[in-house]
């Protein structure tokens, strides 16, 4: 077949969905399919056989786009729209796979010219707008309705995790949906990391990711005060986020204990995630909102540390007692999850091996490739007969 493939990201970068878009562009390009992938203006180019890389214009004034919705992405995707729109008209497709909003691009081309998308679902746009700004409360319904009508639309669902799952078999009017879960990235990069990283002693917790108000950092903090008293050894360290983000947390932390028992590291290189991961004896997730799992648990679970998360649905879709520390998202039930690891190097060794058995049973790259070529396999109206030949892969 023939695909065009609508990547709304900086492609490639290695974060979160550009990673899973990846390792798509390689299951089915090594398929026989010839594809041709549409992203935003920034990212580096990857050679992947069978395989050419489209960009969009590079926007005047979007100097740098941040993670999840903004006015930056929301300008280009404006541009991916015009581009994608062009490619369609211009060349033949068998189906489009679109990844996360680019679904209503798809869904424009299949009035248009009659081709039929694939929604690549990673999370529910209406739910994530509110959560970056409660402003957009009075609008969310709208793109409820999109989202709603465009799985309708849509030959199929890949969502990303099982409450997307259930929320998309809602609407498909087939129930051709299907999940297709994040895998594992830790990187390979040797890069030097930062001394008040590696120079850290005593029974280290950690978080990586960004902070965001929904990734619960303050919920971490004030739970990490209640026992850090009872364990002067252990230290936290966060690792990533902004400057300002930064800034925000320090003055939490230093109304609850001295600052020197919390570390916050700042940006890495995700290549270096791995190395990162490696300096740690437990690992947090302390996410408050939001349905869909986060890509970093993946990779905390393969590191083969001790996770402590929160029981939510975000989680525990995902994880259960067996392979890490479940507790309620209130800092009381933190504290005593905390703990109880740092108390047991026992407790901590069963997890972590549990967590990485688990893992690697699940969510390797062979599972994720055979879950995503099942689906493809077993989509009604495509022809698994069609391939291209004479494509080669360049960065246009």
């Amino acid at each position: 077949m023939k695909i065009l493939f609508l990547a709304p990201q900086p492609f490639f970068t290695n974060r979160g969905t550009p990673i899973a878009v990846r390792a798509a562009l390689q299951a089915l390009s090594q398929q026989g399919h010839t594809i041709d992938v549409l992203s935003y203006h920034e990212g580096e180019d990857v050679r992947i056989d069978a395989v050419t890389h489209h960009r969009t214009a590079h926007p005047p004034l979007v100097k740098k786009i941040p993670i999840g919705p903004s006015w930056q992405k929301a300008v280009c995707d404006l541009f991916m729209l015009c581009k994608a729109v062009s490619m369609a008209r211009r060349n033949s497709y068998d189906v489009v796979h679109a990844v996360e909003e680019s679904a209503f691009i798809a869904w424009l081309i299949r009035a248009l010219f009659g081709v039929g998308y694939i929604f690549d679902m990673d999370s529910l746009m209406s739910l994530q707008i509110v959560e970056k700004n409660k402003l957009f409360t009075p609008i969310a319904w709208v793109f409820a309705w999109m989202e709603r009508r465009t799985v309708r639309r849509s030959l199929g669902v890949l969502a990303v995790c099982p409450a997307l799952v259930d929320e998309a078999m809602r609407y498909h009017r087939a129930g051709n949906v299907a999940l297709l879960p994040d895998i594992p990235f830790t990187g390979s990069d040797d890069t030097t990391l930062p001394q008040s990283l590696t120079q850290a002693t005593g029974t280290r917790l950690m978080y990586v990711g960004n902070l965001e108000s929904y990734q619960g950092i303050g919920l971490m903090l004030d739970a990490f005060s209640k026992v850090a008293d009872k364990h002067p050894d252990a230290v936290l360290l966060i690792v990533g986020g902004s400057p300002e983000h930064i800034e925000q947390y320090k003055a939490h932390a230093g109304r609850l204990f001295e600052l020197d028992r919390v570390r916050f590291i700042g940006p890495v290189p995700i290549d270096s995630l791995g190395a990162v991961l490696s300096f740690a004896d437990i690992l947090v997730s302390p996410r408050t909102q939001g349905n869909n799992t986060p890509m970093k648990v993946y990779s905390y679970l393969q590191s083969g540390k001790p996770v402590l998360a929160t029981r939510l649905p975000t989680h525990t879709q995902v994880m259960d007692d067996e392979v890490c520390v479940l507790v309620e998202p209130d800092p009381e039930a933190m504290a005593q999850g905390m703990g109880r690891l740092i108390g047991s190097d026992q407790l901590r060794q069963e997890i972590g091996d549990a967590g990485r058995t688990y893992v690697q049973r699940e969510f390797s790259e062979q599972r994720f490739r055979q879950r995503l070529l099942d689906f493809y396999n077993t989509l009604p109206g495509l022809s698994r007969s069609k391939t291209s030949g004479g494509h080669s892969p360049n960065t246009a």
